[in-house]
């Protein structure tokens, strides 16, 4: 992801004006959307083997005057670098990086069950305090969970599930159990030998 925040860096270094780069960044964004949509434009996009000179012409002929010089010229570049595959990861880090100029920080939140409202305020206002930021607040619903919560803050996971305190009870009894076998085996063992 490091050469794709080199790129977004420079998409927005390029765009002249705050208002400018969140343009940029809602088109760049919609484009994504859009491969999204469609697997053949993401396959035409995308495709290490497509002749850069055809894809060169068509994205002229796709985008020129409907979307935004400094966008376009970026997918030009990429074009030429046979690197168009990074489009992706380029448009979300251009999101992080307009999160961090706002004062932002995502918080991803797993749950066994949609958060109710009180929580989610009450998780927004905490991890605001904590983050000395906005937070942005990302929901995903996973059964398998069971209960609690899981919360994610770039690298930072803090688990407060049902299921990893299941997982964490299920590993201490196996190591309990396995100590309890291998301190009675040593007894017989010990036994036999007298």
């Amino acid at each position: 992801m490091a050469i794709a925040d080199l790129y977004a860096e420079g998409l927005l270094g390029s765009a002249p004006d705050e208002a400018q780069q969140r343009e940029v960044a809602e088109q760049l964004a919609d484009l994504v959307a859009y491969m999204n949509r469609d697997s053949q434009f993401s396959r035409f996009m995308e495709a290490g083997t497509l002749d850069a000179d055809s894809r060169r012409e068509t994205l002229e002929k796709l985008f020129r005057g409907r979307m935004h010089d400094v966008l376009l010229n970026l997918l030009q570049v990429l074009n030429r670098r046979r690197r168009t595959e990074l489009v992706r990861m380029i448009s979300r880090c251009v999101e992080l990086r307009l999160e961090e100029q706002r004062e932002q920080r995502e918080v991803t939140v797993f749950s066994a069950v949609p958060l109710w409202h009180e929580l989610r305020s009450a998780i927004q206002r905490v991890m605001g305090f904590w983050l000395g930021k906005s937070v942005i607040l990302i929901e995903e619903v996973r059964p398998e969970l069971i209960g609690g919560i899981v919360m994610q803050v770039g690298d930072v996971r803090i688990d407060g599930s049902i299921r990893s305190r299941i997982d964490k009870l299920r590993l201490e009894l196996r190591a309990h159990v396995a100590d309890t076998l291998h301190a009675e085996t040593g007894k017989y063992v010990t036994g036999m030998e007298s």
